[in-house]
């Protein structure tokens, strides 16, 4: 009698048990390499089936490329696994195309039919029966999971539902790597663009405490990048200007209302030896979890101070 572990339904309980060991490989993980490989060789197993895929969609050529192939006996399926790792598909195209376009769990209960254009590779390695789930956030999906077996398998709609739920669940584990990294290398670029410029560059929070500043803050306020960083911007403003920074500041956060231009703005600043010095200031923005950040491009307007700059530096 065949073995009946591919028929054999999955309960609930089993079900969460593999999306907290899901949740756990993720928080486990290093930042910047999300478990791929891990996630799938734990869905092929624990849910029984023979061999498993993992695509990922190219969002430049607009295709799906294979990232992860896994079998506990992956000699035994080298054809497939050779063909699948070396495919593209578009959207709709094949099974995973198909789950792309659709953004559904698909089953093809007999792989010999339908739109599998590895058909003839997955019998050479005696394949039957496969199934598919979208990883997801909202209408958007990051990639498709697909998974096959040699032995025949029933429809099971719970298996669909629970497929379509944990593709979600890790579809926002993804999102949040691939934010990470390309956070990541965004910041990286601005820190090697800032450092290269002859200018001041401060980057501020909503509440104006300094995120980063260059080291060109050291040559026109004498404070080393250091020394700034993690306390209040108003320390390079005159005391008299400083509740009217603060002010202004929350007034825009709140409102999202300029009420002076951001480009070329004239304003004084303050030395860390007690001097104030004439400035040149250019403001910009952008949104980081859901709060604003702004970075500050600053300049000396004229060599000499505004008041009680040492005679050796007019």
């Amino acid at each position: 009698m065949p073995e009946q572990r591919h028929t054999a339904k999955l309960s609930s309980v089993h079900h969460w048990e593999i999306s907290y060991a899901i949740t756990r490989a993720f928080g486990e993980s290093a930042d910047d390499s999300p478990p791929i490989a891990a996630i799938l060789q734990l869905l092929t197993d624990r849910l029984n089936w023979d061999v498993g895929a993992l695509w990922v969609v190219n969002e430049l050529h607009l295709v799906l490329e294979c990232i992860e192939f896994y079998s506990p006996e992956e000699s035994s399926f080298e054809n497939f696994a050779t063909v699948t790792r070396a495919r593209r598909f578009s959207l709709g195209e094949g099974l995973p195309g198909t789950v792309w376009a659709t953004r559904n769990v698909t089953e093809l209960p007999d792989l010999t039919t339908g739109n599998f254009p590895r058909a003839s590779v997955a019998a050479l390695d005696r394949l039957q029966t496969g199934i598919a789930f979208p990883l997801h956030v909202g209408k958007r999906v990051l990639g498709v999971v697909e998974m096959f077996s040699r032995e025949r398998r029933s429809s099971d709609e719970n298996l669909h539902d629970f497929l379509f739920a944990l593709g979600g669940q890790i579809g926002v584990f993804l999102e949040r790597f691939s934010a990470g990294k390309t956070l990541a290398a965004a910041d990286a670029q601005f820190r090697l663009i800032a450092e290269a410029a002859s200018v001041a560059v401060f980057t501020i929070d909503e509440q104006s405490t300094v995120i980063f500043a260059n080291s060109e803050v050291e040559r026109l306020f004498g404070y080393k990048p250091d020394e700034l960083i993690g306390g209040k911007l108003t320390v390079v403003m005159p005391e008299y200007l400083r509740y009217v920074h603060e002010r202004g500041l929350a007034k825009y956060v709140a409102t999202g209302q300029r009420h002076v231009a951001w480009d070329g703005i004239p304003l004084p600043g303050l030395h860390k030896n007690g001097y104030e010095i004439a400035l040149i200031i250019s403001f910009g923005e952008f949104i980081r979890g859901g709060k604003r950040i702004f970075t500050g491009f600053v300049k000396a307007a004229v060599a000499a101070s505004l008041k009680g700059q040492p005679d050796s530096l007019q």
